[in-house]
């Protein structure tokens, strides 16, 4: 029994993230991907982007213009770094494909990544 809750608390180890909050960046996750960092890191931001998003609504009914600035000013900087971070996912997410394609020809199956969408009213 013992030996169970070891292994599930070392495994709940390699799962943790740590998150410094001050200044908004993930500062470890031995068992996290690259991938999934960014993954994270994203949605973290985009809930940054909702809270900044409530604050200045509440600073806009007190009548805190000097507030509201301040938080637009935040929320501008979020928004740049979301759209960042999914730039970053698209380029690995091609550069994924474009790996799978090399590996299919290497293996004798013709493969080739090609810039189309599938429903054409996309």
């Amino acid at each position: 029994m013992i030996e169970q809750l070891q292994q599930a608390y070392e495994a709940g180890l390699k799962n943790l993230v740590f998150v410094n909050f001050s200044t908004k960046s993930v500062v470890g996750g031995d068992g996290m991907k690259e991938k999934d960092l960014i993954e994270l890191e994203l949605s973290k931001e985009i809930a940054c982007c909702e809270d900044v998003m409530t604050a200045i609504n509440w600073h806009l009914r007190d009548g805190d213009y000097d507030s509201v600035r301040e938080r637009i000013a935040v929320l501008q900087e979020s928004v740049s770094k979301i759209e960042h971070l999914e730039n970053q996912i698209k380029a690995q997410r091609r550069n994924n494909l474009f790996e799978t394609a090399k590996r299919l020809c290497k293996q004798g199956n013709p493969a080739k990544v090609v810039k189309l969408n599938a429903n054409p009213s996309l």
